[in-house]
């Protein structure tokens, strides 16, 4: 009992033995001199020419499959590095961790981050990173997607680019600001990040730029659960539309200020919108998006119990649905006509309505046994 026991425990501290950081420890090399010196030039060459060699056999190891030496080789290559300066580091620190990212190599993606910091804390006073090195920690961390540190070291670069009124770099450090927030889900940190992004997009008269900033800030106030902001920035998005004749994305997002309206419970706003996508979408023939529109309104009259309303327009989705070959939806659509008949009392129309979406469901071989069970329970309902 004893024996097994103890074969355990060595088996477990055998699994969870730590990886020490190869970026962390002592590193001696045979092109390094023992004593602490400056290289020659030919010291220095040398180990130029060994990392590029240890560069090309990474990738050999690495498109063979076998990334654990690639990633030794590539480990070896960053460590000869520190002799030729922070900049060569950083830069086969960036290279490598790209590598790890993409191949999800999670131990080397946090050995990494971990001597990043280090250099990063080296070359930093008062809090304030080294000028001459910041583009090259902000592409390191990056290629790491180290959000955190991507995110404090651009907000330092930004207050820079403040400094000196360079608009351009500010609107480029903004959009990966954006981002970064965005991909932390930190909606409320990205919200003004966007809104400056859009002042600068209408300062600039950049109607692109706009519309893609105020679709960005209506997609953050729906994360938020914040749809009154929503139909602010997508009415303004509308109007881009309108003086770009862009009616396709018009109706879509007309559809989308109705599903606000809708959360808001204000109805009759809602229904507005929903119509007016129709129209539009309607009139270029895009059958799909109105069929979308006729559909949201019908449920919408649904589920505020103005059955005839919402018949009427389920009366049309048929025609709208039929003209795009839509089976599914008309099969969905009769089965809504369905529910409305059998509410209003009227099990003959109800009747016919199930018979026809049975018929549907028959040739997609889809809820077959649900619209037989509709059918069922009126044969019960007039007997």
């Amino acid at each position: 009992m004893l024996l097994f026991t103890g074969k355990s425990t060595l088996i477990l501290a055998q699994t969870e033995e730590v990886k020490v950081n190869p970026l962390l420890v002592d590193f001696k090399d045979e092109l390094l001199p023992t004593i602490k010196r400056d290289l020659t030039g030919l010291e220095i060459k040398r180990i130029q020419t060994k990392i590029a060699d240890l560069d090309s056999l990474a990738q050999e190891e690495s498109k063979a499959g076998n990334d654990d030496v690639a990633f030794a080789l590539w480990y070896r290559s960053i460590n000869l590095s520190r002799v030729l300066g922070i900049k060569e580091e950083i830069i086969i620190i960036t290279k490598v961790g790209k590598v790890a990212w993409d191949k999800s190599r999670n131990e080397d993606i946090n050995f990494l981050n971990e001597r990043l910091v280090i250099l990063e804390s080296q070359n930093s006073k008062d809090g304030q990173i080294n000028q001459e090195y910041l583009p090259l920690f902000i592409d390191a961390y990056e290629a790491l997607h180290n959000l955190d540190r991507s995110i404090a070291i651009n907000k330092k670069n930004l207050e820079l680019a403040r400094s000196t009124n360079d608009s351009s770099t500010i609107k480029t450090i903004l959009e990966k600001l954006g981002k970064f927030y965005i991909a932390k889900f930190d909606y409320f940190r990205a919200e003004p990040i966007y809104t400056e992004l859009l002042n600068i997009a209408r300062v600039e008269v950049d109607y692109l730029a706009e519309g893609i900033y105020l679709r960005k800030l209506a997609e953050i106030s729906g994360a938020i659960v914040n749809p009154e902001n929503a139909i602010k920035y997508k009415q303004e998005l509308a109007e881009t539309y309108v003086k770009n004749q862009d009616l396709l994305n018009l109706s879509m997002i007309k559809i989308s200020i109705g599903d606000d309206y809708k959360t808001l419970k204000k109805p009759e706003e809602s229904a507005k919108y929903y119509q007016e996508a129709f129209s539009i979408a309607w009139s270029l023939t895009q059958y799909s998006i109105a069929g979308d529109a006729l559909e949201k309104l019908g449920i919408l009259y649904q589920e505020y119990e103005q059955f005839d309303s919402a018949l009427q327009i389920y009366q049309e989705l048929i025609k709208v649905q039929q003209l795009s070959y839509n089976y599914y939806g008309l099969m969905n659509s009769y089965d809504y006509m369905g529910i409305i008949y059998s509410k209003k009392q009227d099990y003959s129309s109800a009747l016919k309505s199930y018979q026809k979406a049975l018929e549907l469901a028959r040739s997609l071989s889809h809820k077959e046994d649900y619209f037989l069970g509709k059918i069922n329970e009126l044969g019960t309902t007039n007997n």
